[in-house]
């Protein structure tokens, strides 16, 4: 395997370095604390509404969805690959200035991005497909979901980067 080019991340677009070492590892931060001591606020955010809502529990507190001890442990390992997340961009990248590294990260970071849009594309195709009827918690969970894949993907191919 040849040698990977180093580089300075301060040589990168700002964005790339505002998003990926600052924004992300600090939502993925969020992520877990919500996944582990807030669910269901966490699938409120996640979930597509009519998915969350067809799935939800009246109460006088609003929609909720019962936490099976099944569902409460995804919702563990889930806040565990957000952590994870969080680490490896927050702390890893800081640490190198291998531009392979940073071409990996990102890319299994866009493996997961696709994995994530495809989950709630599955659950309700046509709520995902209706960007302008999206609530407050759909612009922020995959308008960032996308806007970073958006920005992964523009990073791999080159754009802004050495």
């Amino acid at each position: 395997m040849a040698p990977s080019t180093p580089f300075s991340s301060g040589r990168i677009a700002l964005i790339y370095r505002i998003w990926f070492l600052y924004f992300e590892p600090v939502a993925a931060l969020g992520g877990t604390y919500l996944s582990i001591f807030e669910p269901n606020r966490l699938l409120a955010g996640i979930m597509p509404l009519p998915a969350y809502l067809a799935a939800s529990l009246s109460s006088p507190a609003g929609p909720s969805i019962t936490i099976t001890p099944i569902l409460r442990m995804m919702l563990i390992n889930i806040g565990a690959l957000y952590a994870l997340f969080a680490i490896i961009e927050g702390v890893v990248l800081r640490l190198t200035k291998e531009k392979s590294v940073w071409c990996a990260v990102l890319a299994a970071m866009l493996v997961s991005d696709v994995g994530h849009i495809y989950a709630a594309y599955e659950i309700a195709p046509q709520r995902i497909l209706q960007v302008v009827s999206w609530n407050s918690d759909e612009w922020v969970n995959y308008g960032t979901l996308v806007f970073g894949a958006l920005l992964r993907s523009a990073f791999l191919i080159g754009i802004g980067r050495p």
